[in-house]
């Protein structure tokens, strides 16, 4: 072999000290386009753009639309999830491509944790956003509704994946306690619930600091109020129809008090009853001022309107107004009407974030491996160095 044949060690090391991250597997493919792929999603440039636009896009969500809107125009949409993708790919790739065939130390070790974590918590972002799930139960104490049953809340928001057949069982409100003590510490409102079915069926307390756990979905604590049995009979007394009214508290001006009606936060409002999809006999609102001595107790007033159309607007003036006390009856003219029961109603919220524990379990690790980096940097042995003499 002659000296021109001989390999070039001064080059061979030239190409070691010029390397160009990210490293290249050091077995190459045959075809160039996932090579390309490769260079592609490993690119700076395109870590940049993908931050910039996704930035860009949560800026959007806060300000320009909001709320139930910007879930589903942005964060909840499929484009929005991919962009989340491919960052994630992205980080993956100028990572796990720097450290390829590198030796593993401690200090190696933690930053790879790290980058890890970061993937796998955006992977449980991604995850949670496309099967989540968050709605608002209304019940009144005694009510049973199906937990799969859409009709079932008055509230709900979800993930473009969620499907209702992971609600299983069924929501009954057994009972509201008012000043509600724990340790001698006062929760205020406290909801006795009974989630599921069968042996499955799951019951407890919850109130502002304690909610209850069913099959990976999560009851809160929301808000009360009273819930009037309104009770429609003819002349003779013979009741025609009945069903719980969830009253609106409205505060009195003149002093501070509070009456409870049909109605919504803006004030009071005249409903047919009964309610759709039977036929309408009254148009009325009803009115609760509760006893401060009993529970349960107090006046009942009734405001009486002619059936509303839905072409026609409520007449200003009713056609028969009163006040009785809760059970007795009311005379409307050609029916009679009662409040025969206050109870309670209580509106719980319903989560379901099944990406949450792969969120919370990412950031402890990605914690440990910024921990293990930082020590094992602070503890690195020195080496020493030559003195010359």
């Amino acid at each position: 072999m002659t000296e021109s044949q001989l390999p070039d060690a001064s080059a061979s090391d030239n190409e070691t000290e010029n390397e160009i991250f990210p490293v290249e597997p050091r077995y190459h493919p045959i075809h160039k386009i996932p090579r390309k792929i490769y260079d592609f999603l490993a690119s700076a440039k395109l870590a940049m753009l993908l931050l910039v636009v996704i930035l860009a896009c949560c800026v959007a969500g806060v300000t320009v639309v909001r709320d139930k809107q910007a879930w589903d125009v942005i964060f909840s949409t499929l484009w929005f999830n991919g962009l989340l993708v491919l960052l994630i790919v992205n980080v993956a790739c100028c990572f796990f491509g720097r450290i390829w065939g590198r030796r593993v130390t401690l200090i190696s070790l933690g930053m790879i944790l790290f980058h890890l974590s970061f993937v796998t918590m955006f992977a449980g972002i991604i995850y949670n956003s496309l099967f989540y799930f968050r709605g608002s139960i209304r019940l009144t104490e005694g009510e049973t509704l199906p937990n799969g049953d859409p009709q079932s809340y008055d509230t709900i928001n979800m993930g473009r994946f969620f499907s209702f057949s992971k609600l299983k069982g069924e929501a009954t409100l057994i009972k509201l306690h008012t000043g509600y003590k724990v340790d001698g510490d006062n929760k205020r409102a406290a909801y006795e619930v009974s989630v599921g079915s069968g042996p499955m069926r799951n019951t407890g307390i919850i109130y502002l600091t304690k909610h209850l756990e069913y099959r990976g979905f999560s009851y809160y604590p929301e808000k009360e109020g009273y819930s009037a049995l309104a009770i429609l009979s003819d002349k003779q007394g013979r009741e025609i129809y009945g069903g719980f009214l969830a009253l609106q508290s409205l505060k009195v001006k003149e002093d501070g008090s509070y009456i409870y009606t049909v109605g919504t936060k803006d004030g009071a409002s005249v409903i047919n009853f009964p309610p759709e999809p039977n036929a309408p006999i009254v148009a009325m609102n009803v009115a609760y001022r509760p006893d401060k001595k009993a529970e349960k107790t107090g006046d009942i007033y009734f405001d009486v309107y002619p059936i509303i159309q839905k072409s026609e607007k409520v007449s200003e003036k009713p056609l028969v107004s009163g006040k009785v006390g809760v059970g007795a009856s009311f005379d409307a003219g050609s029916v009679k009407l009662a409040v025969k029961e206050i109870r309670y109603w209580t509106a719980m919220t319903v989560r379901y974030e099944p990406g949450k524990p792969i969120v919370l379990t990412s950031l402890w690790v990605g914690l440990f491996g910024v921990t293990l980096t930082t020590l094992a940097r602070m503890f690195k042995k020195q080496k020493p160095r030559l003195v010359m003499t």
